[in-house]
């Protein structure tokens, strides 16, 4: 793989869809674009679970790339991303003598799957940078409230450059890679880091030691946890319904939460076997929640037309991307269809 053109958050990009698709990528760059590409079965898939799949990984793509994300494109066994360069800019030079890399200048962290050493770049904290790579280059712009740069090799023979402010991680395999600090403090917390305990309990878990025991006692297979969320998703609407007119009783609203809890557990491990944060997750809805304001078919794989059919019908509810969906009138499951039935109610 071509990584010169890639920035070092393009790079982890990269890791990331080889990692869920254990498949190489491949990095073609022409003037205006680089591509990203790798083998895959269709272009959705074979079965539902690797359509599912599939989908949130085009999703998270979308929602590391923002503005920078063109199209995807599948053809001959093959799915490609297009996106643009990345717009960061460089500046100028100081050498230092390449030694053998010092994980413990940096700290110990957690992200979601595994824990991390890492170093925030900081031009008061240069020697500790120098000795948690083994050294490189640090450039320091000469214009006013310029940004410095750190470039250093990965031990691969690619240089990694680190704008200031962004952190350096070293992952258990010694792979480097550089992310903003925006970026890394969402996904990350220091090691060790007591919770805020004001009941005498013991300190609650990190969020990493969560992920690690889930998969030690479920498994990362993401049909599995599939299953499992429509089997908890099933308990939850069977604890809502008995709690049902008034969700008034104290015992029922409390299996509600229990239920709503064992949903969201299994919601946040799917995620983290496919490496996207929840905080990712929730933009990602967000973002369609907004486009939908101005736009009622922003990202939808089923449009629905004013006025007419299951879509714009206030009975029809727990609609997916593709349509399907639940019907109050007829208590049954059911697809949008174009026609209205005798039981349609506008939404208002």
């Amino acid at each position: 793989m071509n990584k010169q053109v890639l920035s070092p958050f393009d790079c982890d990009m990269c890791a990331m869809i080889e990692d869920i698709t254990k498949q190489e990528i491949e990095v073609t760059a022409s003037d205006t674009s680089i591509r990203l590409s790798w083998a895959q079965n269709g272009s959705d898939g074979n079965d539902t679970p690797e359509a599912q799949r599939i989908e949130a990984l085009k999703q998270a793509i979308r929602g590391r790339l923002g503005d920078r994300f063109i199209e995807f494109f599948y053809a001959d066994g093959r799915q490609s991303v297009y996106m643009k360069y990345d717009p960061e800019e460089y500046p100028e030079e100081m050498r230092t003598r390449l030694v053998d890399p010092d994980a413990t200048a940096g700290t110990r962290y957690y992200r979601t799957l595994l824990e991390v050493d890492a170093i925030q770049f900081r031009r008061d904290n240069v020697d500790d940078v120098l000795r948690f790579t083994g050294g490189g280059t640090v450039i320091t712009p000469r214009t006013p409230d310029g940004k410095a740069m750190f470039s250093f090799p990965d031990g691969n023979g690619i240089f990694v450059d680190v704008p200031e402010s962004w952190y350096i991680i070293r992952e258990l395999n010694g792979r480097f890679t550089a992310r903003p600090e925006k970026d890394f403090k969402r996904e990350f917390e220091p090691k060790g880091t007591p919770a805020e305990n004001y009941t005498e309990q013991p300190a609650r878990p990190v969020v990493a030691q969560i992920a690690n025991l889930f998969n030690e006692l479920f498994g990362t297979n993401i049909a599995s946890r599939c299953r499992k969320m429509e089997e908890e998703f099933n308990e939850y609407k069977a604890a809502v319904k008995h709690a049902l007119p008034e969700f008034d009783d104290p015992g029922r609203m409390n299996a509600v939460i229990d239920e709503l809890a064992d949903l969201n557990a299994v919601v946040f491990h799917s995620a983290a076997i496919l490496g996207i944060p929840q905080r990712d997750l929730l933009e990602m809805a967000y973002d369609k929640v907004k486009g939908r304001q101005t736009d009622p078919n922003y990202k939808r794989t089923h449009p629905h037309e004013p006025n007419k059919g299951c879509g714009d019908c206030s009975n029809f509810m727990y609609e997916d991307v593709n349509g399907n969906g639940y019907c109050e009138a007829f208590k049954s499951e059911q697809r949008c269809g174009n026609l209205r039935c005798q039981e349609y109610k506008p939404k208002k």
